[in-house]
């Protein structure tokens, strides 16, 4: 992504966020605190396709079985860059959450908190940005950069864990769009680190031989 395009991007999101802050992230918990528990369970299950622990362990022994067992240097660089992405984007939500210290929904529907504070560093001020929404965006963001394939069904994947958040009443909408963003800027970082480096992370599709043209007597 060329530089004026991050700068509009991220200012869209920016601008997403304060408006959904403003107009739409309070309506969204109070209607969700009302949906049915049965399909909240349904997206309890969703949710935790948000967890960075499974994928951090895969991603990891997947280098050192492509590193040291398979000897494939592509699919093991493959692997760190998507350790990195998820690792890095993660560390980087948690400094957010800090800084922010965003009540949670549950406070909202509860008690009526719907502020900040700033470096409570508890569970129930640490809404924004979404964690789950950070790893599953820089996880799928990371895989579409690795396979050059399925964005769609990543793209998919991602917004359904996305909203799960919201439904199950952990996160606001504007909390699960900045982790998103989060985790697609950051993950886009560390694939341009790893293109600076000369470290191969995608094995090239190879193009079909050409075939010969026949010549034929014209008419």
């Amino acid at each position: 992504m060329k530089p004026a395009q991050a700068v509009l991007f991220s200012s869209a999101v920016i601008a997403a966020c304060i408006i959904s802050y403003e107009a739409f992230d309070a309506p969204a918990a109070r209607f969700c605190a009302t949906v049915d528990y049965r399909a909240k369970e349904i997206f309890e299950l969703i949710t935790r396709l948000g967890l960075s622990t499974p994928y951090l362990a895969a991603a990891l022994a997947g280098f050192i079985y492509f590193r040291f067992v398979k000897k494939n240097a592509i699919l093991a660089n493959a692997a760190v860059f998507l350790l990195a992405a998820v690792a890095l984007s993660g560390l980087a939500n948690d400094l957010v959450k800090v800084l922010v210290g965003r009540s949670r929904p549950g406070l909202l529907i509860s008690r009526g908190v719907y502020w900040f504070k700033p470096f409570a560093n508890q569970y129930n001020y640490a809404s924004f940005p979404s964690g789950h929404a950070n790893t599953i965006a820089a996880l799928c963001y990371g895989l579409g950069v690795v396979t050059g394939r399925f964005k769609h069904i990543l793209l998919s994947i991602a917004l359904v864990v996305m909203a799960s958040r919201v439904i199950v009443g952990a996160h606001f909408p504007s909390d699960v769009l900045f982790g998103a963003y989060l985790g697609v800027v950051v993950t886009e970082l560390v694939a341009a680190g790893f293109e600076k480096k000369g470290f191969v992370i995608r094995r090239k599709r190879e193009k079909a031989p050409p075939q010969p043209v026949e010549k034929t007597n014209a008419l």
